[in-house]
């Protein structure tokens, strides 16, 4: 999965930005006579926001295609509402909060982002409005977030490498001894907890009592590695490390991992020790509609449309009750059926020490 949230602009058309600034002038209130019923996961009333223009801003690509296909368009036709698509950017997103002209209904964002911005940048979300019975438990991690997709941290190795004696954990990644070999690792623009979380599992720290000196240590650990670690900074580039066989091992995003097996490299996932990674659903601050985004949230949970939304882009659904028709390889990498073996990242730590986090992580990426 591609996370690199202002550079997903690129995988947008330039025709949809043209419409959605022909559509971003003043608008009339929504009526107040609307009849959005009691909410029931995956279900919108009929016709209920004819004439109205809802806009989505995500990552792009294949990811934003997938749920616009499978669940956007299919929420237009039964609700009467017209469905946009943008590309999110956080430092447009704040332009448009503090100029009080938001143009956007829904965003897709990170977990840290709608914690730190929540109640600035995000509206709270009204749980009254979207029935998440069939949401996974603990995936709410803030006020102004629903879960959007689900995905992972994992190991990704080279199973030709490694025969019948595979790496089964955090530890086994950072054993270059007893797992020879190049491992790739991440060095994005931006800090994810997960990135940190994994080696400090790999460490044995508790990770229910994390304090601020084991920012430093994690970045240690992946030094530790040496000539053995060599960096991704996009989705992108370690599929095709994986693939090519420059790395045998990688600390990736299940998805990219998939990418490779999907074509063809010789590689599988450790679900024995990973991490649990969420994007969010949210709702910009100042919207214009906030009942027509808190039902357009409802509908896509639903576990049919999750279900769709896996089928097309591969990424793992937040309804308990979808059932996506796969193949054998992806569902090797599907992140929802292991979810309750995986580690969900304390965020309320990495919110509230964010700027340690990220200015160790980019003093490091940069090599400042």
């Amino acid at each position: 999965m591609t996370l690199s949230r202002t550079l997903s602009a690129i995988a947008m058309t330039g025709a949809a930005a043209l419409l959605l600034a022909a559509c971003s002038g003043a608008e009339a209130p929504p009526p107040a006579d609307r009849d959005f019923g009691t909410p029931k996961v995956g279900e919108v009333a009929p016709g209920v926001l004819d004439g109205v223009t809802l806009t989505y801003a995500g990552p792009g690509g294949i990811f934003q295609e997938g749920q616009d296909e499978a669940i956007w368009q299919p929420f237009a036709k039964e609700s009467g509402a017209t469905m946009q698509m943008d590309a999110f950017d956080s430092g447009k997103l704040k332009a448009m909060v503090d100029g009080g002209n938001v143009s956007w209904d829904l965003v897709d964002t990170s977990q840290v982002d709608s914690a730190r911005g929540c109640g600035t940048l995000y509206e709270k979300i009204d749980r009254s409005l979207i029935d998440t019975s069939e949401i996974p438990e603990g995936t709410i991690t803030d006020e102004c977030m629903i879960p959007n997709v689900m995905y992972g941290f994992v190991i990704a190795y080279n199973t030709e490498a490694f025969g019948d004696n595979p790496p089964k954990s955090a530890a086994d990644f950072f054993d270059t001894e007893k797992f020879p070999g190049k491992r790739t690792v991440p060095q994005t623009t931006y800090v994810d907890p997960q990135n940190l979380e994994f080696p400090l599992l790999a460490d044995g720290v508790d990770m229910d009592n994390l304090k601020p000196e084991h920012i430093d240590q994690a970045i240690a650990k992946y030094d530790s590695l040496g000539d053995d670690m060599i960096a991704w900074s996009t989705g992108a580039q370690a599929q095709q490390q994986l693939e090519s066989g420059e790395a045998v091992m990688g600390y990736v995003w299940s998805g990219r991992g998939y990418g490779a097996a999907e074509a063809g490299a010789p590689i599988a996932p450790v679900w024995d020790e990973w991490l649990v990674a969420i994007d969010s659903t949210a709702i910009p601050k100042g919207v214009k509609d906030p009942e027509a985004s808190h039902a357009a949230i409802n509908y896509f949970l639903g576990a049919k449309q999750q279900a769709g939304m896996t089928e097309l882009n591969s990424m793992s659904p937040v309804n308990v009750n979808a059932d996506p028709q796969v193949d054998d390889t992806l569902a090797e990498w599907l992140a929802s059926t292991r979810f309750d073996t995986g580690h969900v990242p304390d965020f309320d730590f990495w919110v509230e020490n964010y700027d340690a986090m990220a200015k160790a992580w980019a003093t490091w990426v940069t090599g400042a």
